[in-house]
């Protein structure tokens, strides 16, 4: 599977925007503003993330040091599953909002 068909895959939504207006369509969706469903999600991931990745202090610096990479390299996996739905949802939105502000919509099923 090739990079652009996967981005096709997980938002469909640029099937109606041209290619050389995805950059652009992509910074305005970034700025597209969480809905409630996308920031209690975002809430609920990182409490469960960093119960999951909780660590006692331990007795020596390098059990400290071991303590700390443990939890950095399971919560990365974490955040990325907890919390990347929800970053896609808000991207997606913002892509149909994009998509309809422009007249690109109605060029392609013209």
């Amino acid at each position: 599977m090739t990079p652009r068909s996967l981005w096709h895959l997980v938002y469909p939504e640029l099937d109606q925007i041209p290619e050389t207006e995805h950059r652009e369509a992509f910074r305005r969706a970034s700025l597209c503003d969480f809905d409630g469903i996308e920031l209690a999600g975002m809430a609920f991931g990182l409490i469960a993330t960093s119960a999951l990745t909780r660590y006692a202090v331990a007795p020596t610096a390098v059990g400290y040091v071991l303590e700390f990479l443990a939890s950095l390299f399971l919560a990365v996996p974490l955040l990325a599953v907890l919390l990347g739905p929800f970053l896609v949802r808000r991207t997606r939105r913002g892509l149909r909002q994009y998509s309809r502000r422009h007249l690109f919509h109605e060029e392609v099923h013209s």
